[in-house]
C-alpha cells in the first residue's frame, strides 16, 4: 500500500482468476478501507461493486482460462476512484443491468451490473490492447470525510 499525502491513499493489488483469490482481495480490501476510517455504508456499497465486478471476471471473463486481475484503488478526501484490469474476454456492460431483472422469473444471476450501476458512479469501460479496464469512483460526501489512514 502506497500512501501519497495527507488524506490520500492508494492501494494497489492483483490476484489470480480465481474465486477463492477474489475472496482474499475482497478481505484486503476491506482491511484496507478500515485503516483509512471510511463510513461502514460506504464500505459495503464498495465492497458489494468489487465482489460483483471480480466474480464476474472470473466466471465470464475468464470462465475455464486462468489470468490475472489487477485492481487500484485511489481514496481522497472527497471520493474513491477504483480501476479494475483483466486480459479475460471482451465485453459490453453498456448493455447489462439498466434495469433489475423480473422478480418473477425467479432466475439465478442478473442482478450483477444492476447492482453496480445502482452503487457506482461514472462507470467507464474500455478494452484496449486486450485489456479490459473498468473505472468508477464512490462519493464519499461532506458527510463522511475520509481520514488520514491508520499506520
Amino acid at each position: 500500500m502506497q500512501h501519497s499525502g495527507p488524506h490520500n491513499s492508494t492501494l494497489t493489488t492483483r490476484c489470480h482468476s480465481s474465486l477463492e483469490e477474489v475472496r482474499g482481495v475482497l478481505v484486503r480490501v476491506d482491511t484496507y478501507l478500515q485503516t483509512t476510517r471510511a463510513p461502514s455504508e460506504w464500505r459495503e456499497d464498495l465492497n458489494i461493486i468489487l465482489a460483483e465486478v471480480l466474480s464476474n471476471i472470473v466466471r465470464h471473463g475468464y470462465a475455464h482460462d486462468k489470468g490475472w486481475i489487477e485492481l487500484e484503488i485511489r481514496i481522497n478526501c472527497e471520493e474513491l476512484c477504483c480501476r479494475i484490469s483483466d486480459k479475460g474476454r471482451a465485453f459490453n456492460p453498456n448493455i447489462m443491468g439498466h434495469s433489475a431483472p423480473e422478480p418473477v422469473l425467479l432466475r439465478e444471476g442478473g442482478y450483477g451490473w444492476f447492482l453496480i450501476r445502482s452503487l457506482a458512479r461514472a462507470l467507464r469501460y474500455q478494452r484496449k490492447k486486450g485489456v479490459n479496464c473498468l473505472t468508477f469512483w464512490v462519493p464519499v460526501g461532506a458527510d463522511h470525510p475520509v481520514a488520514e489512514p491508520a499506520n
